[in-house]
């Protein structure tokens, strides 16, 4: 198992616009590519919804340098990017299909990236949430989601976990085992976004909590009738 301070951070993408934004700054880069390993998140059951997400397939960008007996020994990835492909799109169309992976593969290749695809393969079976998903680091990523469904309400809850983890069963990496703490839910006019938090930055929990506001904690998990802050208001926040 990978210690959690050595995961690479996480990007979750449905669609060309979110892959090509998963991509930048990734030139210098090279990436293993895990199309068939598939891997989903435990169930959250709020009284309005219930919440998973499911993925069937993913790339991880490291250095140059980096080889794959690095990464079964271990070493550090925190700076690597693994871009995680959801398994539908927010139409729940499939979203990690042959013309999707082609997408990549060209988009790679004319960036120079190299490119070695792995054969670790795992199924999984269920039916994903279809919010949109971001995994926050810092409050930069939430400015993202908050574009993603425009105005609507924002609820912070603190206490809900979400745990997910992937295994490589032809290439024996370490598990990658990713926990998140905590979620900004960002309710649009036509859409739902959820950021999770990493569950080691007490710092970014403490900042967002202190922008939502404490009556505003747990009011979308409980279902209570609670008013959230304007997701406006939340982005005016984040960016002063």
């Amino acid at each position: 198992m990978y210690d959690i301070n050595k995961l690479p951070d996480f990007y979750s993408v449905r669609d060309f616009e979110q892959i090509d934004y998963s991509f930048l700054g990734m030139d210098d880069k090279k990436c293993f590519c895990f199309f068939d390993n598939g891997f989903s998140s435990n169930i959250i059951e709020p009284n309005k919804r219930d919440i998973k997400f499911i993925w069937d397939g993913f790339i991880l960008f490291v250095d140059k340098n980096v080889s794959l007996e690095d990464i079964k020994a271990g070493i550090n990835l925190h700076d690597a990017r693994l871009v995680a492909l959801q398994r539908t799109n927010l139409f729940g169309e499939k979203s990690n299909g042959k013309m999707v992976r082609e997408y990549i593969i060209n988009s790679l290749e004319s960036k120079g990236i190299p490119i070695q695809e792995m054969s670790d393969f795992r199924s999984v079976d269920g039916y994903p949430s279809k919010c949109d998903l971001w995994s926050t680091r810092d409050e930069s990523v939430l400015i993202d989601a908050a574009d993603v469904t425009g105005s609507g309400d924002a609820y912070y809850y603190k206490d809900a976990t979400f745990n997910y983890e992937i295994t490589f069963n032809v290439s024996h990496i370490p598990s990658f085992l990713y926990s998140h703490k905590g979620a900004i839910v960002l309710k649009g006019e036509n859409s739902q976004a959820i950021s999770r938090l990493v569950d080691n930055d007490e710092n970014l929990r403490d900042y967002l909590a202190m922008l939502i506001g404490d009556d505003k904690v747990h009011s979308y998990i409980e279902g209570r009738d609670l008013t959230g802050t304007s997701i406006s208001t939340l982005v005016g926040n984040l960016k002063r």
